[in-house]
């Protein structure tokens, strides 16, 4: 008797995910279609790990972006909003930043105490002195001229940003 239970079990929780899904959320209204699209980011010829990544659609009529950070392999699996997975069709500019930086946190506040002050202008400097930009800044939002198409023959697509820079960052831009 319990074999059967079982059994009847098993058909229940099938058909509910059946019925109701198990594959995610919802898109918002408005969204078009998303297709799973990677992009590939490559530096001299190496795979450019630890890089943010964003596509702007070129279509003045739509804003779906799209982009992710690169793992250690230069690939980015695109989702668009942060958080839904894929990429609507279209065409894109692609803009890719990588910062490096020191492990340095400075305290939101300006310490009172004068050693304290002294300690916090010290890692500042240190900061200041070693964030640096290892993506050419030309390729950043505002002025970058690499772009790329999905489409549903066209899912994985890749980019250069050759070559390596070292860059200092302003202070504005080290947010």
């Amino acid at each position: 008797m319990n074999y059967h239970l079982t059994i009847l079990s098993c058909f229940f929780v099938l058909a509910t995910l059946f019925c109701f899904g198990c594959g995610g959320e919802k898109l918002p209204p408005g969204m078009p279609k998303l297709y799973p699209a990677t992009i590939t980011v490559t530096q001299d010829g190496q795979p450019l790990a630890g890089a943010e990544v964003i596509l702007l659609n070129t279509d003045p009529s739509t804003s779906w972006s799209a982009g992710g950070m690169t793992d250690q392999n230069g690939v980015i699996k695109l989702r668009t909003l942060g958080r839904y997975d894929g990429a609507p069709a279209g065409k894109y500019r692609v803009a890719v930043e990588k910062i490096e930086r020191p492990n340095i946190t400075l305290p939101e506040e300006m310490p009172t105490d004068p050693e304290e002050r002294k300690e916090y202008n010290r890692l500042a400097k240190e900061l200041a002195d070693n964030t640096f930009y290892v993506v050419d800044p030309k390729f950043g939002l505002d002025q970058t001229t690499l772009e790329v198409e999905i489409t549903l023959t066209n899912l994985n697509v890749s980019v250069d940003v050759s070559p390596v820079v070292r860059k200092k960052v302003p202070p504005l831009a080290r947010m």
